[in-house]
């Protein structure tokens, strides 16, 4: 009965920090995260929390997804309980009986492969060996901000999005109309409602090494011969047969 009563408790504690949005489930927390950061994720005294590592250096755009959707009642409670933590937060002017509402905006990394090659690349070893040293971290692979009206609009006028890393440590997103680089947006952290988290997939090289194959939902499982776990098999053979 006790394991019962401790598996809802941990149920409802995780549903209350997490929010569908696009029917993509999205945590959220006072935590400052930015996307593409690689981090540790926890749930912890019912609150999620991110703590950054590193951020791989970006020497090629990556292709992001971006959407705009409705803000509601629900999104509106969450990012006001936000509030309790960061006096900083951005306000939002969420009234349900008006017939327009504010609008929230998702950004998601959709060039995964080159996400990846650009981890495995020489100039990230750093952020490689820090990967699999712990092996433990994870990856903000989505995030859901509150942006102005005016960068919502330069949105719409675009037709292709890119994360770049044209400062040091610093990514912006980057919009593209026909071809053409139009504008940036920067991802103030303030604006952040919520946050996906993926995890890294594992391949051994030829050579022997260990490196990143795939990033997946925290919740999928990895695919074909990738590995969620770097295992080392232990030589456990006789001395006598050396």
């Amino acid at each position: 009965m006790l394991k019962k009563i401790a598996v809802l408790i941990i149920i409802f504690c995780t549903a209350c920090q997490t929010t569908k949005i696009k029917n993509d489930n999205f945590k959220f927390s006072s935590s400052v995260v930015e996307l593409g950061s690689i981090g540790t994720s926890k749930l912890s005294y019912n609150l999620n929390t991110f703590e950054p590592k590193g951020l791989p250096k970006l020497e090629n755009n990556i292709r992001v997804e971006i959407g705009i959707v409705p803000y509601n009642r629900k999104l509106n409670k969450i990012y006001k309980s936000k509030a309790k933590y960061n006096q900083n937060q951005t306000k939002v002017a969420f009234i349900d009986s008006l017939p327009i509402k504010p609008e929230l905006v998702t950004i998601k990394i959709l060039d995964v492969a080159g996400l990846v090659e650009e981890i495995n690349a020489e100039y990230n070893s750093n952020i490689l060996k820090l990967l699999t040293d712990t092996q433990n971290l994870k990856i903000i692979s989505s995030l859901a901000v509150s942006l102005p009206v005016e960068e919502i609009a330069k949105i719409r006028q675009s037709d292709a999005y890119y994360l770049i890393n044209n400062q040091y440590k610093k990514y912006t997103i980057a919009l593209y109309k026909a071809g053409k680089k139009t504008d940036i947006i920067d991802i103030n952290p303030e604006t952040i409602v919520a946050y996906q988290v993926s995890s890294f997939c594992w391949v051994k090289s030829v050579k022997g090494t260990w490196n990143v194959a795939d990033i997946v939902n925290e919740n999928n499982s990895c695919s074909g011969i990738t590995k969620r776990k770097i295992n080392e098999k232990k030589n456990t053979g006789d001395l006598f047969d050396m």
